[in-house]
């Protein structure tokens, strides 16, 4: 389910009543409200492997959780973004608002402000509102560190290829440099008039 919500964005066999309080967020509050707990399932499945019977390769329960958790920290805020800033400005998916945005990057000083164009501030916007919060990333730290060796590069073929990139630089005790894994502390507010 997960999978078909999160990543598909299919909304069609849900009950009605979810489907509707699924379309009252944005599809960006969805992904960051799901992935704590894709975070957590993912990692007791890969801390029970070896009880599981799946040593040699991981189960189809791993396998899906694996790829929609890479996608939520690899493809999400792109696709999301698409969503929100350049796509079907019609769609319910299309726009809400978070309560906390996290700045990407410094505007400059109160006495220096930066010169920017349009496309400038429209791209530094997109990044201020898809980036995970510092909370996340303490908790994917704590969860997956001592689980890193319980996947293994044999495991990451076809559609859990792209996530070499966060596992790779994990194998050798490195920060993945990948967006997701960027958060500044102090979160700023977004007042919404």
């Amino acid at each position: 389910s997960f999978e078909r919500v999160l990543v598909e964005n299919k909304l069609h066999g849900l009950s009605p009543a979810l489907s509707e309080a699924i379309q009252s967020i944005s599809r960006w509050e969805l992904v960051q409200a799901a992935l704590p707990h894709v975070l957590h399932c993912t990692a007791t499945l890969l801390s029970n492997r070896n009880k599981l019977g799946h040593q040699d390769k991981l189960g189809v329960a791993e396998t899906k959780l694996l790829h929609t958790l890479h996608w939520m920290l690899l493809e999400a805020p792109q696709d999301c973004s698409n969503d929100r800033f350049g796509g079907d400005r019609g769609s319910i998916w299309g726009g809400s608002s978070s309560a906390f945005i996290h700045q990407a990057e410094n505007q400059g000083s109160p006495g220096h402000p930066r010169p920017s164009t349009t496309n400038d501030e429209e791209e530094n916007n997109r990044r201020k509102f898809f980036q995970n919060s510092m909370a996340t990333v303490e908790l994917f730290v704590f969860l997956f560190a001592p689980l890193v060796h319980r996947i293994k590069e044999s495991d990451l073929t076809f559609r859990l290829a792209s996530g070499l990139v966060i596992w790779q630089p994990m194998w050798e005790h490195r920060q993945p440099e990948v967006s997701a894994f960027n958060a500044l502390v102090k979160p700023i507010r977004n007042i919404v008039t």
